[in-house]
């Protein structure tokens, strides 16, 4: 079982470079149009190695922003679905825990401690009681 998982994290992690390699030799300009009058820019951009460059920069920022996406997509759903809501969109910022969870909190912990006060109430006797013997034995 386990050789089986690090086979396919290694045929993973071939398949992954493999198409890397196969976008980045996509992505190297075939041919460059000749201007008559170049500009500065023209001049920059005559260069293949810099298109290339360009190009491997605009396909990474789109999936950068892709994953971004699709992280902030699944985070709020995720958010949504444990009751917390969306309050402001600037920093998205996400409410605070439900009132009513906080309230059904404060419910439990009452019940807890109506439950413990019988147990008080007999270590307070048993207390009382081992102070009066106490008393007793220091008396004689």
């Amino acid at each position: 079982m386990r050789s089986v998982r690090r086979i396919a994290a290694i045929l993973l992690v071939l398949a992954v470079f493999g198409a890397a390699l196969l976008l980045a030799a996509g992505l190297y300009p075939a041919d460059l149009p000749v201007k008559q009058d170049p500009t500065f820019i023209d001049t920059v951009f005559d260069n293949r190695a810099v298109i290339w460059m360009a190009r491997l920069l605009l396909v990474s920022a789109v999936g950068v922003l892709a994953c971004g996406g699709v992280f902030i997509v699944l985070s709020i759903g995720m958010r949504i679905k444990n009751g917390e809501w969306l309050r402001r969109a600037g920093p998205f910022e996400v409410s605070e825990v439900p009132a009513g969870r906080i309230e059904d909190e404060v419910e439990f912990w009452h019940r807890e401690t109506l439950a413990a006060w019988g147990d008080v109430e007999n270590l307070t006797e048993c207390l009382q009681k081992a102070n009066e013997l106490l008393g007793r034995i220091q008396n004689d």
